[in-house]
Formats: C-alpha cells, structure tokens, sequence
C-alpha cells in the first residue's frame, strides 16, 4: 500500500490531501484446454511476456500435447513467435490464431470467467492466494453453460 501526499494552496491556505492506494499484484494464468478440463496450467505473479510464454510452451505445454491437436491462441504478440510455432508443431500438433479481437470464440476465455468468478468467491477461505487458486482450478472441470 503507498501513500501520496498532495499539497496544493487554497486561499492562502495551505491544505494537505492524502490519497492510499492500495497496490494489487497481477496474477497471471496460462493453461490449455482440452475435452473441457484445463491441461498444463502456469500461474505466477506478473505480466506474461515472450521469454515466459516460450518456456512455458517448451516446459509445460507440449508435454501434454499429442500428434493432431490444435493450439487455438490470440494474436498477442509473443503468440506470433517463430520459436513457439517451432516448439507445438515439433510434436506434430499445430497453431490456429483466432481473428483479431474475437475472445468470444476462444473457449477457454469462458473458462477463465468462470475461474476468475469463483477465485473471487473463494479467496477469504484461503491464507495463501496460490491455494486459492489451486482449490478453484481442481474444482472447475467443466465449462458453463
């Protein structure tokens, strides 16, 4: 949490405004998606970048990917990476970049709703917010309705 303090003059008054706030720390999660259950989940505190997402699809993902499958991924700039199209495609599976701007036709994005809501819900139950987290993505097996 920081405090920044604000001083400006009214009417030869010097007057002292204090605003809090209250830093949130960014969570992210990567995972696939396959027959409706979350595959090769990552979850970490910070923005995802090209050198995270690279070691993540060389450690994580294509472990679990098989000959035939489809990546479905947006076009965020370190999708589009030789180095990841490289990885997928070497265990015979292959990318799929959805239009730009449709994450209405990306099912896991309604996963991740679904994730995010229940996170929300769940959290107080937990000390650590990564327990949180795990608890939800074991419960969350299905996607809604």
């Amino acid at each position: 949490m920081r405090v920044e303090n604000m001083a400006g003059a009214q009417k030869e008054k010097d007057v002292m405004v204090k605003k809090v706030y209250q830093h949130k720390h960014r969570i992210s999660m990567i995972a696939g998606l396959f027959n409706s259950n979350i595959v090769a989940p990552l979850i970490f505190e910070g923005n995802c970048n090209k050198a995270i997402f690279e070691t993540y699809v060389k450690d994580i993902l294509i472990k679990e990917l098989r000959a035939g499958q489809v990546v479905v991924m947006d076009n965020i700039n370190f999708h589009k990476n030789s180095k990841v199209k490289e990885l997928i495609e070497s265990v015979g599976a292959s990318i799929l970049f959805l239009p730009t701007y449709s994450p209405d036709l990306n099912p896991i994005e309604h996963y991740w709703f679904k994730i995010k809501h229940q996170i929300r819900k769940d959290t107080s139950n937990f000390t650590y917010f990564f327990d949180a987290v795990y608890h939800v993505l074991q419960k969350v097996t299905t996607l809604p309705a």
